[in-house]
């Protein structure tokens, strides 16, 4: 995922958790909302609750690197967080793939001509 792809702001997480809508899985959430530009800006949300800081780094990296793929088959103009969930410590990578693209068909957000 490239730097400008990332939600970084504080002002960005908060805009996108008061405007957006969401929708959740057993092993994360999505909560979206439209942005003013064209590009999509992703950010990850892990809960101390989840673990230490080693464990909540190894889950972000692994949602990151999940989502990467998917980046240009996500319509334009939106804000996307994905909350990671207790279950996602113990999944392995490709559940957490799926899990990530059945939130975005839930809500939406791939485009239709693009296969993922």
């Amino acid at each position: 995922m490239k730097r400008s792809d990332a939600l970084r702001r504080k002002k960005e997480f908060r805009y996108t958790y008061r405007a957006g809508k969401s929708c959740g899985g057993k092993l994360l959430s999505l909560v979206f909302a439209k942005n003013r530009g064209s590009s999509v800006k992703i950010g990850f949300s892990v809960s101390k609750k989840i673990g230490n800081a080693v464990v909540r780094n190894r889950v972000k990296r692994r949602m990151r690197e999940a989502v990467t793929p998917m980046i240009p088959a996500i319509k334009g103009g939106m804000n996307l967080i994905f909350i990671a969930r207790d279950a996602i410590v113990e999944a392995p990578f490709l559940e957490i793939r799926e899990s990530m693209l059945s939130q975005l068909r839930r809500a939406e957000l791939l485009r239709a001509e693009e296969p993922v």
